[in-house]
């Protein structure tokens, strides 16, 4: 059965707690630990909006309903913008789902390690892309999945295949299996039209 994607930009934070699997309706996150109460995004109005027109913007091409109100018990994906991982470096960016299960709804990303709202943009697509469609890290520059900063400032989901590549820019399996992956057509194929 389709049904029409929703993808909620909670810039509240909220009280999330631990599941078996993700509820983005219920505010349940394999990635919990305990019962956490979240802080809100922890930049300004100018800058959130900068960063949701970014987002809006490389999502586009994809039948996606964006929404910075929270759609309540409608199924959706979230991702939750909020100041810093509670389980581990102050430098981690955003954490996802590790599994490669089509079904995870929740990600997370930690604004007090993102200095400028184009990284913040960057990283929200690059780990929702991991996320709903099992992308890895690739090789070319202008992909939302490159993960180098000094790469092209506009970037998007690329039509084209790339070798998935480490941290450090070197060929590794992908994450989900295979050595390439073509970011535009898995996002396609994870956010269907429906009738």
């Amino acid at each position: 059965m389709c049904r029409p994607a929703v993808l909620y930009l909670n810039r509240t934070g909220g009280m999330w707690d631990h599941a078996a699997h993700d509820d983005a309706t219920q505010n349940l996150s394999i990635l919990v630990d305990t019962p956490r109460t979240l802080p809100a995004w922890p930049k300004d109005n100018t800058d959130w909006g900068l960063v949701v027109d970014c987002i809006r913007t490389a999502l586009a091409p994809f039948p996606l309903t964006i929404t910075e109100t929270d759609p309540g018990a409608t199924p959706h994906t979230e991702i939750v913008f909020t100041t810093a991982y509670w389980a581990g470096s102050t430098a981690t960016t955003s954490i996802i789902p590790d599994s490669c299960r089509p079904d995870h709804e929740v990600e997370f990303v930690f604004g007090d390690a993102l200095a400028t709202r184009a990284r913040a943009c960057q990283v929200a697509l690059r780990s929702y892309g991991q996320m709903v469609a099992n992308l890895s890290f690739g090789d070319r520059c202008e992909d939302l999945l490159n993960d180098q900063m000094d790469c092209v400032p506009d970037r998007t989901f690329v039509d084209a295949t790339a070798t998935c590549v480490d941290a450090n820019g070197q060929p590794i399996a992908c994450r989900c299996g295979g050595t390439t992956q073509n970011s535009y057509q898995a996002m396609a194929a994870a956010i269907p039209s429906c009738p």
